[in-house]
């Protein structure tokens, strides 16, 4: 107990991180996002991301069969009182300065320990960071010609624990992976197995680790290698070791003698000179390898700087990467749906593996469940749940295994073995994930981008890639107006109430951070953009936008890459332009209905000004223009404003349903309203209607009509229309008109419509037109792709099959249908069509 209530003080001090970037690059004509600096000012899940020196943006890759040497600089810890455990060298007995190229991946770099240092200062300690499960470590001397191998030496893990205190010493409990005992002259690469030092299940292998030691144990010191005379003569004076001599014994005994005693001998006397050049043990490479990359640790461990402890205590402390610090896992209580770890790791990765580490007081029985996050039809979250498990022999590793597949959430639940006996003393260290492959979503979305002024955002470009199986989408919003959160901070970083704050110590108060947030007034993220280089989808002029990237990917080993985003920018066609509609409610679904737009442009010096206005809708039903007229609040009351249309204005309806008209010459100016009158039918609970604004001179850009108080007639300030159609099916009546058709080549009832309306279907679709005959084969398909569903539609049929022949006379059965998204649900429905001669 004592153990993690003192760990649990490490973490009371929390960094509170300031990110300073803009996120963007302004200039006059453009918002360009490009630089690494860039793109990690954007808001992105924690861990799920990486970019490059390049700036471009890929999802993380989760690794297996890792070198945890390669990044422990990326970890950093904040302990009590104040100091930073950072990954990298944790001790050094002897050259200091070269000691981190032991973990730099470059074999031609290497630590030589200082010759004049004692042998036992001969050893290097790297800091890992945090705790991985080390399954082999290699010792990788320099190549041949380079240096030397170490004599004699070892290699220690220790699991981050300290040993009891002998006398006034204390320190680092480690555990011996490999030794070369034997003299090592000709060794350049040593890999030694790490086994478990203790009980673990069958098919586990590795053990915890949190420290490497390498320590030399003996050395050759002055005669590390035997050379000739001349070799000898030709080292450099520092690599010139030993020279021994010998005088010979009349029987050919050579004995060692000094260089004094060797010249003053007769020279019959005269033995053997050996020459020696000092031994340069070199290590180029420490390598320790682990399972993979544990995201678990990967994900929460700078959340939980950034939170306070004690918010979720059993989640700090078994997440933080340390074997060392634990905490008690309650039983789970399923009445009340407490006591469980829960996991957000804020994306999809790709798992297959969870692994629980003890360091005392094992889980006797307990169940991890995971889920993608997809949701149930009451929005909680869809768990598959890997089996109840009994861990008979207390083991203090446990591993789940299961076939890879996306995982964004992680829950463990320790389970009540006997009712009212035992599972309840049970701790818990580390829960750790591994898997392999790209993260399968990842959403960025930009800081508020701030223009200064209202400007035009005319187009959206960027640079990427996205491979087979893989999606790149970009979606933008825009508004006016912000509203400014205070966020309150003590000393130590954690976030408090406002009074909370007020009523802390001055001395315990930290930052107070305002933070602004999109306002009332900012439109939903548009639809995904098709390709670079189109309009701008969201509401412009504006003062500000933001700008959303998702990368997507099936394939966990295959990703979308963002590089360059570009927003475009230009002076609006009006300055600021508002809207609304009347009615906006109890609109009878289906029906025509007559409506009243009313627009007001409010012009700016220099304004271009605009000679088309498009009226348009989010659903698929043609608007059928009644009348368009222009003047003050007061004439479009009392019926004396200027007609437009019928009139000088040209009216041109479009494919898609829209209305464009178009003015003979540029308005520039003035103070007029425009009524615009018009009747269709709606079909979904809320159907938009939009107004755009363009002219011939600028044909790149589409200025949006923003929603908001355009005249004192109607108070909506709308631009959406809420129909009840709660009981109306998806799908309507199926019918042929005719019902019966005679395409005999006579130019008289040569064909057919097939009829049908869709209610309450947003989102492209594919509607399937089938005709069968009274066999059930199908002779002629129909099918239709729209971007917007909902609405009346009308299919032609010339009572021919698939291959363009005349079907024969008789009853055919007309069958409609389509898949919903959520949860792939099919609606269909059937009409009948007789072709006769």
């Amino acid at each position: 107990m004592k153990l993690y209530i003192a760990i649990a003080c490490l973490f009371l001090l929390c960094a509170f991180p300031v990110n300073s970037q803009e996120g963007y690059r302004l200039t006059r004509t453009r918002v360009v996002v490009e630089s690494a600096e860039h793109w990690g000012a954007w808001e992105v899940p924690i861990g799920s991301y990486r970019i490059g020196e390049d700036g471009t943006v890929e999802p993380r890759f989760l690794r297996r069969d890792i070198n945890a040497m390669l990044n422990v600089g990326q970890f950093e810890t904040l302990q009590s009182g104040g100091d930073t455990l950072v990954g990298g060298i944790r001790n050094v007995g002897s050259s200091p300065e070269t000691a981190a190229l032991i973990m730099d991946g470059d074999p031609s770099t290497y630590w030589e320990p200082d010759s004049e240092d004692d042998l036992d200062r001969w050893f290097v300690d790297v800091e890992l960071g945090r705790t991985v499960i080390a399954q082999r470590v290699v010792v990788r001397f320099v190549e041949e010609g380079m240096g030397d191998p170490f004599l004699k030496f070892r290699v220690m893990l220790s699991d981050g624990r300290e040993q009891e205190q002998i006398g006034l010493q204390r320190g680092l409990k480690f555990y011996r992976v490999g030794q070369m005992a034997r003299p090592n002259k000709e060794g350049r690469e040593f890999s030694f197995e790490v086994h478990p030092q203790r009980p673990q299940p069958e098919g586990m292998s590795g053990e915890v680790a949190q420290v490497v030691r390498f320590e030399a144990l003996d050395t050759d010191g002055d005669r590390g290698r035997e050379l000739g005379e001349e070799e000898y003569r030709d080292l450099a004076e520092e690599d010139r070791g030993t020279v021994e001599y010998f005088r010979q014994t009349v029987v050919g005994r050579q004995i060692p003698v000094d260089e004094e005693t060797y010249l003053a001998l007769p020279e019959e006397e005269r033995g053997e000179i050996h020459y020696y050049r000092k031994e340069r043990p070199r290590l180029a490479e420490l390598e320790v390898y682990a399972p993979g990359d544990n995201i678990i640790n990967l994900t929460q461990r700078l959340r939980n700087r950034d939170v306070d402890l004690f918010e979720n205590i059993l989640r700090s402390l078994t997440t933080d990467g340390f074997y060392r610090s634990f905490y008690p896992l309650r039983t789970y209580d399923q009445v009340r749906d407490k006591n469980q770890l829960e996991v957000d790791l804020g994306a999809k990765f790709w798992l297959d593996r969870i692994r629980l580490l003890t360091a005392q007081g094992p889980i006797p029985a307990y169940q991890v469940r995971i889920s993608d996050g997809t949701p149930d039809p009451r929005g909680h979250l869809i768990w598959e749940a890997l089996g109840e498990r009994l861990n008979r022999d207390l083991f203090l590793q446990l591993e789940e295994r299961f076939p890879l597949r996306e995982v964004r959430y992680i829950d463990l639940r320790h389970l009540q073995l006997i009712e009212g006996k035992g599972g309840n003393l049970a701790n818990l260290s580390e829960l750790q994930a591994y898997g392999e492959g790209y993260v399968s979503e990842v959403t960025l979305t930009s800081p508020i981008i701030y223009l200064g002024q209202s400007r035009m955002f005319t187009t959206v470009e960027w640079e990427g890639e996205a491979p087979p199986g893989t999606h790149l989408e970009v979606r933008t919003r825009s508004g006016d107006q912000v509203n400014h959160v205070t966020r309150f901070f003590d000393t130590q970083g954690r976030e408090v109430t406002q009074e909370q704050y007020e009523s802390m110590n001055v001395r315990n108060q930290g930052e107070m951070v305002v933070e602004e947030e999109p306002g009332a007034d900012w439109s939903n993220w548009s639809a995904v953009y098709p390709e670079p280089g189109v309009s701008f989808q969201s509401p412009s002029p504006r003062r500000m936008a933001m700008a959303q990237v998702r990368l997507l990917t099936r394939d966990p080993l295959r990703t979308a890459r963002m590089g360059r985003l570009i927003l475009r920018l230009a002076p609006p066609l009006v300055d600021q332009t508002f809207a609304e509609i009347w009615p906006v409610e109890e609109v009878a679904p289906g029906g025509e209905q007559e409506f009243s737009m009313y627009i007001r442009p409010i012009f700016a010096l220099q304004d271009t000004g605009f000679d088309r206005m498009r009226i348009r809708s989010s659903s698929s039903a043609p608007i059928e223009l009644i009348s368009l007229e222009e003047g003050s609040d007061q004439r479009l009351r009392f019926g004396s404003a200027r007609t437009l249309w019928p009139g000088e204005v040209e009216m041109r309806p479009l494919e898609d349903g829209s209305v464009d008209l178009l003015f003979p010459e540029a308005v520039e100016g003035g103070e007029q309203i425009y009524a615009v009158r018009f009747r269709t039918r709606v079909f979904l609970s809320g159907t938009t209607f939009g107004a755009e604004l363009m002219h011939a001179g600028r044909p790149e850009i589409v200025q949006t009509v923003s929603e908001g108080d355009a005249s004192s007639l109607v108070r909506s300030q709308s631009l959406v229309v809420v129909a009840d159609v709660e009981d109306f099916p998806l799908l309507g009546r199926v019918r042929a008109v005719p019902p019966v058709f005679t395409p005999n080549g006579d130019g008289v009832n040569e064909r057919t419509e097939i009829r049908f309306s869709i209610f309450k279907l947003v989102g492209e679709h594919r509607l399937e037109v089938e005709i069968f005959d009274l066999a059930g084969r199908r002779v002629r398909e129909l099918s239709l792709q729209r971007q917007h569903p909902s609405g009346n539609h009308a299919v032609d049929w010339d009572g021919r099959d698939d291959r363009g022949k005349l079907l024969p006379p008789g009853s055919y059965a007309v069958r409609v249908g389509f898949t919903t998204d959520d949860g792939g649900r099919r609606n269909e429905a059937v009409g009948v069509v007789s072709l006769v001669y």
